[in-house]
C-alpha cells in the first residue's frame, strides 16, 4: 500500500473512503469495499484519514494500533492512503475540502462514507453538503446507510462499550474479526513456567484502549500455527500492585521454544472471569487451570 503523510497530487483517478475508521469494523468495511469496486473501472481504491482527530484524549482512544489498521485496509483492498495531520486542515472550510483536497490532490471520481461523515471547518459539513459539492465539482458521492446488528447500527463507541463490560463475544460481531493484540513477546516473571502454567506477555500500546479487566479465552498465531489460549489481561494484582497492564496468554498445546521477540497475534473469542486478587499463589494457579478448561470449552464451540 502506497501511505502519503503530504497532500501529494495523485495523478490517477481515483474512488476514496472518507472517514477516521476506528476499528475498521461492518460499517466501515462496507464504505472502504464501496471505493475498492471501482478498481475494475480504473480508479485507484485510495482511503484518507486523520492523523489523530479532535475527539481522540491522550489514554486509550483508539481501538487499532496504525499498523493494524494498515493491514486491514490492505486485506480489504485499499491501494492508497492519505494519513494527513488534523491540525493542517482544521480551518479548511468545506468547500476548499472538496475543491481543493477531494478533487485536486486526490483526483476523485468517486467518494464514499459512512451516514455520519463531517467534514470541513468545525464539522461543518454533512452528507448532504457533501453530495452537493462534489456533484458540482464532477465527483459522485455515496453515502453508506448504517449496517445494523441486533437491531441498532454498528460505531466505534458502540463497540468501545462493549469491550470495556467485556463482552468481547459481542464486539466481534460488531467487529466482523476477533479483537485482541499482536506485537512481539517480553520478558515478564517466569511465574506462569513456575506453577507449570507458562505464559507470553505481549504489552498493551498506550494508545490503545483498555478492555475490562479479566480473563478471556483466545486464539494465539505463532509461527503460523493457531493455539488455544487462555489470556490474561490487566495488572495480574496476586503477583504485584504495581505493573503495568498487558496480555499475558498461556498457549494450551504448545510445546515448543521461547518466543521472546517472535512477534504473535492473540484474538480474544470470550469472557470467562475478572481479574481479581488471591490469597495464595496455589489458588491462583487452581484459578488459571480451570480458567484454561472453560476456555477450551469456549473454543470447541467457536466457529472459525
Amino acid at each position: 500500500m502506497r501511505i502519503l503523510r503530504e497532500l501529494i497530487h495523485c495523478d490517477e483517478p481515483t474512488a476514496v473512503a472518507l472517514g477516521f475508521f476506528d476499528g475498521v469494523h461492518l460499517g466501515h468495511r462496507r464504505v472502504l469495499e464501496s471505493a475498492v469496486k471501482y478498481k475494475s473501472e480504473g480508479l485507484v481504491p485510495t482511503a484518507f484519514i486523520f492523523s489523530r482527530t479532535p475527539k481522540q484524549n491522550d489514554r486509550g482512544r483508539q481501538l487499532l494500533t496504525f499498523d493494524e489498521k494498515i493491514k486491514r485496509f490492505e486485506m480489504l483492498g485499499i491501494e492508497q492512503l492519505y494519513v494527513i495531520d488534523f491540525e493542517s486542515m482544521r480551518d479548511t472550510s468545506p468547500e476548499d475540502f472538496v475543491e481543493k483536497i477531494l478533487s485536486g490532490v486526490f483526483n476523485a471520481r468517486r467518494v464514499f462514507c459512512g451516514f455520519n461523515y463531517h467534514f470541513g471547518a468545525g464539522g461543518s459539513g454533512d452528507t448532504a453538503a457533501l453530495k452537493r459539492l462534489c456533484g458540482e465539482s464532477g465527483i459522485t458521492a455515496s453515502v453508506s446507510e448504517p449496517v445494523e446488528v441486533d437491531g441498532a447500527p454498528v460505531s466505534s463507541s458502540r463497540i468501545r462499550a462493549l469491550l470495556q463490560d467485556g463482552d468481547v463475544a459481542k464486539a466481534n460481531r460488531l467487529l466482523g474479526y476477533e479483537y485482541g493484540y499482536s506485537g512481539e513477546v517480553v520478558e515478564g516473571n517466569h511465574l506462569g513456567a513456575a506453577m507449570q502454567t507458562p505464559t507470553i506477555n505481549l504489552e498493551i500500546p498506550g494508545d490503545i484502549m483498555l478492555l475490562r479487566f479479566g480473563v478471556y479465552a483466545s486464539l494465539v498465531n505463532a509461527g503460523g500455527k493457531v493455539y488455544p489460549g487462555v489470556t490474561n489481561i490487566g495488572v495480574k494484582p496476586t503477583v504485584a500492585d504495581d505493573n503495568a497492564p498487558n496480555c499475558e496468554t498461556w498457549m494450551l498445546g504448545y510445546d515448543g521454544g521461547e518466543l521472546y521477540g517472535e512477534r504473535v497475534e492473540v484474538r480474544l473469542i470470550g469472557f470467562i472471569r475478572a481479574e481479581k486478587r488471591f490469597p495464595s499463589m496455589l489458588e491462583l494457579e487452581r484459578a488459571i487451570k480451570s480458567d484454561a478448561e472453560t476456555a477450551l470449552k469456549m473454543i470447541k464451540r467457536y466457529s472459525f
